[in-house]
């Protein structure tokens, strides 16, 4: 797109581009957030399961139940875990940019009304995921 301005000069406008970028950046920062966030989720369960069926080797505050829940998150139960977070992520950079285009001063009545609902489904949708994640997790450590 290319828009003229008042003193003559043309500028280029590359307003797609930069809706992907902005895709792109908030996708990784929540994927992030999500895989930091659920890695010590699976840690603490893996502990806790330690403690509940081995109670020995979870008795105290630096034992060996904490390393080896460590190593079971980062290594075989990662690849569980990233993919999880990154269904959660994609749904919350997808709200984010609805509830950016939303507060735009651009999108009146109708567009809004649409842009509401497909966040309140979003909403939803997110919920429903991180309801059954937190669930599979569990199960993963």
């Amino acid at each position: 797109n290319t828009v003229n301005t008042a003193n003559g000069t043309t500028t280029t406008c590359q307003g797609s581009l930069a809706w992907g970028y902005f895709f792109l950046l908030l996708l990784s920062m929540f994927w992030t957030q999500q895989v930091f966030q659920n890695t010590i989720h699976v840690i603490i369960a893996g502990v806790v399961s330690t403690w509940w069926f081995e109670p020995a080797e979870a008795s105290s505050c630096c034992s060996v139940a904490i390393k080896d829940s460590f190593v079971r998150a980062t290594t075989t139960s990662f690849g569980s875990i990233c993919f999880g977070s990154l269904l959660v992520a994609i749904i919350q950079t997808l709200r984010a940019m609805a509830e950016s285009a939303r507060s735009n001063n651009d999108t009146e009545g109708c567009a809004a009304f649409l842009l509401c609902i497909v966040e309140c489904l979003l909403r939803c949708l997110e919920d429903m995921l991180e309801y059954f994640n937190k669930y599979a997790y569990v199960y993963v450590g």
